[in-house]
């Protein structure tokens, strides 16, 4: 495997250079680890297309979009900066990408106890989200294999992906209005 046994922050960069290089991905917005925007800057201010869950080890899928859920909606990322057009995770040996519209309405649970630790999997919280994001992440999870062999034409398969994002959509609530009116 092309990234077996380095760094979480070597990953970082190393996904970035490869897969993500027609992209900015130096950015990071308060707590989530990795960020891909477009490089072009217009004149409302660029736009994040991906917030991603870097990860070493190989990781079940729906753990480490409920692990980035849960970071998001406890920094409430959301309210502070537009959220981006998917969000993503990776390890070393898969990057799997699900569009933020789908999984938008868990930021907006009521009585629900954000202030949890992302990485305890035993909370009441974590195993709702996890629950809840299951069949959806079954349904429209597009996810690519980290090998040396297929990169380049996986890349051009996450180019495609990543071109579809820069037109996705976001639900306009009372909670994000503002700031999109604002663009």
């Amino acid at each position: 495997m092309k990234y077996k046994n380095i760094r979480e922050k070597e990953l970082k960069n190393k996904v970035g250079a490869d897969w993500f290089k027609n992209f900015d991905t130096t950015e990071i917005i308060g707590n989530i680890d990795f960020s891909v925007f477009p490089k072009q800057d217009n004149l409302f201010g660029k736009s994040p297309l991906l917030w991603a869950y870097p990860k070493t080890g190989n990781y079940d899928v729906t753990t480490m979009f409920v692990q980035l859920i849960l970071t998001i909606g406890k920094a409430r990322t959301f309210d502070k900066t537009l959220p981006p057009a998917f969000l993503g995770e990776f390890d070393f040996k898969k990057i799997a990408f699900v569009s933020y519209i789908s999984i938008q309405d868990i930021f907006y649970l009521n009585d629900f106890n954000w202030n949890v630790t992302p990485s305890n999997h035993e909370t009441k919280e974590f195993k709702l989200i996890k629950e809840r994001v299951e069949n959806t992440l079954k349904k429209s999870t597009h996810t690519l294999t980290i090998t040396k062999k297929i990169q380049k034409n996986s890349n051009s398969s996450l180019l495609i992906i990543l071109r579809k994002l820069q037109t996705a959509k976001i639900k306009i609530d009372k909670n994000n209005f503002i700031p999109i009116y604002l663009r």
